[in-house]
């Protein structure tokens, strides 16, 4: 109903329901009807994905010879004019008026049952509980609705704004095309999501509209055969970080993005990789599971965004302290003080220390080693004190093996950030020379020994 709603909005070029006006209502009817009426809308796309048999919008097939513009608009008017029977229910959407005494099925109102099929009937009631404006409204949703992957999507928003803002390139394909909105020819509805929340914001530049957004797509397809609905909520904290890094650092975050799949894009393949392909980075954000290792791309031994960027999603997205972060970006400043001071050739093998930690004491060993070279370096202030260390090492989160290793890919990010350009000319020089650059076990792990 509130896609249906946004239609009438944006067919009039209003911004709230308060400025809609009779003769904007009729203007929707008008113009709805025209579509309707068109095969590839009745049939191909009406029926076929959204309210089959419909007999409202009449995309029932046995209705093709009487299906006219004016007949669908009578229809829609019909609706409006609908007398209330107050002995019926209340509607279960809008709470206000009375619902119709007619049972609402699937051909009229999207995923719901339909006669022998009750799917969602509550109260066991032999259709849904809902009013006749209501249902209005719902008609006028093929609008605003993308099609995306051989399915329907709508995201629904808060605040409503945004769901303007969201749905306005569907309604400007339909007045462009006069067909159905095909989502840029995206597959999949939350990398569609994802993008056009980029665009919009750099174009809004407005951080009030995500203070406490929210958005739920509705990815479905209900058809005589297999209706389906997968619903995705995207979290608050997501939302904020992703219309952070759009702004802030578009590249940083277009390269965070590109790890997220299996065989990482050349720039110009980027576009078809997004549209086509799902992203593993956007399923951790959707999941809330942590991202943070696809900020640092360890093959070229590179930060892939900026300090800045990954210290708003430590904080926003992840929940971690700003002190605390303060405090491993100053260790990390530290290690980048002792490393800086070795040739090449061992300035790598020493960060690949760091890289190739995968257990707890690798990762303490990592520290006792670099203090004893700060020693050898003749660097007086210690790396850390011993209450800093423990802090390093247990500290951050219940999880011991979760806690570290956030701690360690922030440290590499501070690491490749700082030291990048004198990394791949070690790399690269060490390829030329045809040397691999392994570490012995002994300067990994071992606790007692280190690397001569």
């Amino acid at each position: 109903m509130d896609a249906g709603l946004v239609a009438l909005l944006l067919i009039n070029r209003k911004n709230s329901p308060e400025e809609l006006t009779e003769e904007d209502i009729e203007k929707a009817i008008d113009f709805a009807s025209k579509l309707y009426a068109r095969k590839e809308w009745s049939s191909g796309y009406i029926h076929a994905m959204m309210l089959p048999n419909s007999g409202i919008l009449m995309a029932n097939p046995s209705m093709a010879k009487k299906r006219t513009p004016e007949a669908i608009a009578k229809n829609l008017r019909g609706l409006l004019e609908e007398p209330e029977d107050p002995n019926a229910p209340i509607c279960e959407i809008c709470g206000r008026r009375h619902s119709r005494p007619k049972p609402v099925y699937r051909s009229d109102f999207p995923l719901v049952g339909t006669g022998g099929v009750p799917n969602y009937f509550p109260s066991a009631k032999d259709g849904l509980n809902v009013c006749s404006h209501c249902l209005f409204l719902v008609q006028f949703l093929p609008l605003v609705a993308y099609k995306v992957g051989g399915r329907v999507l709508v995201m629904h928003t808060y605040p409503y704004e945004l769901m303007l803002e969201l749905h306005r390139e569907a309604l400007n394909d339909v007045r462009k095309n006069f067909l159905a909105s095909n989502a840029r020819d995206f597959k999949r509805p939350e990398n569609f999501l994802f993008h056009l929340l980029g665009e919009l914001t750099r174009k809004t530049e407005r951080d009030d509209l995500w203070a406490n957004a929210s958005i739920t797509l509705y990815y479905f397809v209900v058809n005589n055969k297999s209706p389906d609905v997968t619903i995705i909520h995207v979290p608050t904290p997501v939302l904020r970080f992703i219309a952070h890094a759009s702004r802030e650092d578009p590249k940083g975050w277009k390269r965070i993005v590109a790890m997220g799949w299996r065989k990482r894009p050349a720039e110009e393949e980027f576009e078809k990789y997004e549209r086509s392909y799902a992203n593993e980075v956007y399923a951790r954000l959707l999941a809330e599971e942590s991202i943070l290792p696809y900020f640092i791309d360890v093959k070229n031994r590179r930060a892939n965004a900026k300090w800045s960027l990954l210290s708003f999603y430590c904080s926003e997205v992840l929940g971690l302290d700003k002190e605390a972060l303060e405090f491993i970006r100053d260790v990390g400043d530290r290690i980048v003080e002792t490393l800086e001071k070795l040739p090449d050739n061992q300035l790598s093998r020493r960060v690949r220390e760091l890289e190739k930690a995968e257990k707890l004491y690798q990762f303490e060993a990592f520290f006792v080693n670099l203090e004893k070279l700060r020693q050898r370096l003749g660097i007086e202030k210690p790396l850390m004190t011993f209450d800093e260390f423990a802090t390093v090492l247990t500290s951050y989160g219940e999880d011991l093996n979760v806690s570290w290793r956030t701690v360690k890919h922030l440290l590499l990010f501070r690491v490749y950030e700082k030291l990048h350009d004198r990394l791949m000319k070690a790399s690269e020089e060490a390829e030329e020379a045809g040397e691999a650059e392994e570490i012995e076990d002994v300067g990994i792990y071992g606790l007692g020994e280190v690397e001569e």
